[in-house]
């Protein structure tokens, strides 16, 4: 069994040492899960993506793999996007953020967007996701930290700003509390922030590594033209398609009505 997971700032390089023979990827981008060679039994981690700068992992892949049986989760970043998505053809989603967009609480993408540094940075993020930031304040109003109205003010300040920009002391500014309030949150919110898209990811790990054997019931994908020129741009050539289970065989018409006696009417119409 071989496990990949496409990772970068939401699973810092000192967590990643927990999990030993994983073969780690940078965030993906389209194609990446096609340059793949994996198969029955091999599982897949989707944790972090590109989707601004270069163009974002696209759902034909992932079908792809889950009609070849190969395990894939997804979690905390596009992850827990495209989990969310894809759950009826078989991807598995893991944590928090997954269950919120998949019951519909979150809808939109830029929830788990931030902007981050290079792999010589480690990915170190360089503005704070939504997620991350609904985490703290529910955080800070279920210990006392902050009231509802506070934390209501600072989550629309938050909503307000690019995913590029969004920053605690920039949040705080937005929302432009009382000086003693902002006085009183700036440290907590910097001390005791929850970082949910890293909790994700762990959780995402321990179940790839752990669980049971996980496939995917089989099914045959349909095949469009724009996941053939995908392959081709990323110079991959796909492996025949499975070959589909015969339809059962449609009965005559008359063999599909039923007799007189079952429909209990005891006469012709």
């Amino acid at each position: 069994m071989t496990v990949v997971a496409f990772a970068g700032p939401s699973l810092p390089r000192c967590d990643r040492s927990e999990f030993p023979g994983v073969d780690w990827r940078p965030p993906c981008e389209a194609g990446d899960l096609l340059r793949l060679d994996a198969g029955p039994g091999d599982r897949v981690c989707v944790i972090d993506g590109w989707f601004d700068h270069r163009p974002a992992l696209r759902h034909k892949e992932l079908w792809e793999l889950l009609a070849r049986r190969v395990a894939i989760f997804g979690a905390s970043s596009i992850g827990a996007l495209r989990a969310a998505e894809m759950a009826p053809f078989g991807m598995a989603g893991i944590g928090a953020i997954f269950r919120a967009y998949a019951s519909g609480r979150l809808t939109g993408d830029d929830e788990v967007a931030l902007i981050h540094g290079p792999d010589a940075w480690d990915w170190r993020p360089l503005s704070v996701p939504l997620v991350d930031v609904r985490a703290s304040l529910c955080r800070a109003l279920r210990t006392g930290v902050a009231s509802r109205n506070e934390v209501e003010t600072l989550l629309r300040g938050a909503r307000a700003i690019h995913y590029v920009d969004r920053t605690w002391p920039e949040i705080l500014a937005r929302a432009a509390l009382p000086p003693p309030a902002t006085r009183r949150l700036d440290p907590w919110l910097s001390d005791n922030m929850v970082e949910q898209k890293r909790i994700d990811a762990r959780s995402c790990l321990r179940v790839a590594l752990e669980a049971a054997d996980h496939r995917p019931a089989p099914f045959s994908p349909i095949r469009t033209v724009f996941l053939e020129v995908l392959a081709q741009a990323c110079s991959v050539r796909l492996p025949p398609l499975p070959q589909a289970p015969a339809p059962p065989a449609t009965p005559a018409i008359g063999d599909a009505l039923p007799v007189e006696a079952d429909c209990g009417t005891g006469s012709n119409p």
